[in-house]
């Protein structure tokens, strides 16, 4: 069988979309099948290679000016076209509603090869890197969601990470097309605390002695981190912890500043981008205490459930995708969007009480497991050996 993925985000860069589908390409190839990806280029040109096994076509790009290190496809539909035609793909599989995946959704219905697509953002999203729309988001929603009804209806089947996402679509064209499935977590990877982590805390300098509180992914607008950063002061009025922030983008520059004007910069570590496959990420989780996300439109959260997995309670904020995968209460607390104070306060409750620290840490594990990637991998299996078959 031959899968096709189209994204207009892909390894090496780090997000959950790039991180799921190429996981999902991986695998894919491990269970017999022939992959290929059609992907931006970091080079502003076009080329092919071939990473683990998958056929990746680079299309040539330009710089993402709104996400540090990303680029952008441009006019990529006669070059996507000639890649299907040579590459005849079974089935092909969307991640995005963007360029990339527009053009290879016109030749796919042209050569009637089946689609499907994974919803993975959140309209919210784009408002965060464009805050002019605020003036007209009634308008900007309508259209956009016009847009989204339009691009799902001509796909097979559509997937969503969370319930959260796929209620976005109840009322539009798609709803009978809709499947949930999470992104999964490999909870052969990222697990609780074992053996010396030490190491962590003396490559980078954190403190031994103190509590530490963790955020890991991209550091852009939409992940709201001046709120984390904020709080920062709060919480050292009542007690001392370490902060630190793993992963780069177009806000780490200001997040280090505002730390500084705070005057909490001597708290707040900042850790540079660490390759979400290298052997040292798993053991960050497990050098922290708890794990923090202040993102308001999250639709899911690989962090949260690698955090989740590796027995960490979770402070998140209580919008998007995140009051599903964090239970207030019982595996975190859930803090009022953009409120720092609230943040400030939930951070605090848990730090002061180890005990219940540990009970969420537990449940965490628990609500882990009901997010397992091989679950995740079978199900996509299924849906591609299914459609293929038609």
């Amino acid at each position: 069988m031959r899968l096709l993925i189209a994204t207009e985000t892909y390894y090496p860069n780090i997000s959950g979309v790039a991180v799921f589908s190429h996981n999902m390409a991986k695998k894919m190839v491990e269970r017999g099948m022939e992959v290929f990806v059609i992907a931006p280029s970091p080079k502003f040109e076009e080329y092919t290679e071939e990473v683990d096994g998958i056929k990746i076509f680079r299309v040539a790009s330009k710089i993402n000016k709104f996400r540090k290190g990303y680029y952008v496809s441009k006019s990529p539909f006669k070059k996507v076209a000639r890649f299907i035609e040579d590459a005849r793909p079974d089935v092909i599989h969307l991640q995005d509603p963007a360029w990339i995946s527009l053009s290879v959704l016109f030749k796919a219905s042209k050569m009637q090869i089946p689609l499907v697509a994974t919803n993975h953002f959140s309209l919210e999203y784009i408002i965060s890197y464009l805050p002019y729309l605020k003036f007209i988001e009634p308008i900007f929603m309508k259209i956009a969601s016009g847009y989204l009804d339009w691009f799902y209806s001509k796909c097979d089947i559509v997937t969503c990470p969370t319930q959260t996402v796929a209620k976005n679509f109840q009322k539009g064209k798609i709803k009978d097309k809709i499947m949930v499935i999470s992104n999964g977590v490999d909870i052969s990877r990222f697990l609780p605390h074992y053996g010396d982590i030490n190491l962590v805390k003396k490559r980078w300098n954190i403190p031994l002695d103190k509590p530490l509180v963790l955020y890991v992914g991209r550091q852009d607008v939409d992940k709201n981190l001046i709120t984390y950063i904020k709080a920062v002061p709060f919480v050292l009025k009542k007690l001392d912890a370490c902060f630190v922030l793993v992963g780069n983008g177009t806000e780490r520059e200001k997040l280090k500043k505002a730390a500084k004007d705070l005057g909490v910069d001597k708290k707040v570590i900042f850790i540079d981008f660490v390759p979400h496959y290298a052997p040292i990420l798993p053991k960050i989780y497990q050098a922290a205490s708890l794990f923090v996300n202040p993102c308001p439109c999250e639709t899911l959260s690989l962090v949260v459930l690698e955090a989740e997995a590796s027995g960490l309670p979770i402070v998140a904020a209580n919008a998007g995708a995140l009051p599903e995968v964090v239970r207030h209460g019982v595996n975190g607390l859930l803090f009022k969007p953009f409120d720092v104070y609230d943040l400030a306060q939930k951070i605090i409750a848990l730090l002061k009480n180890p005990d219940l620290m540990e009970r969420m840490g537990q449940k965490s594990v628990e609500l882990s497991e009901t997010h397992l990637v091989e679950h995740t991998y079978s199900q996509f299996e299924d849906i591609y050996l299914s459609l293929s078959s038609k």
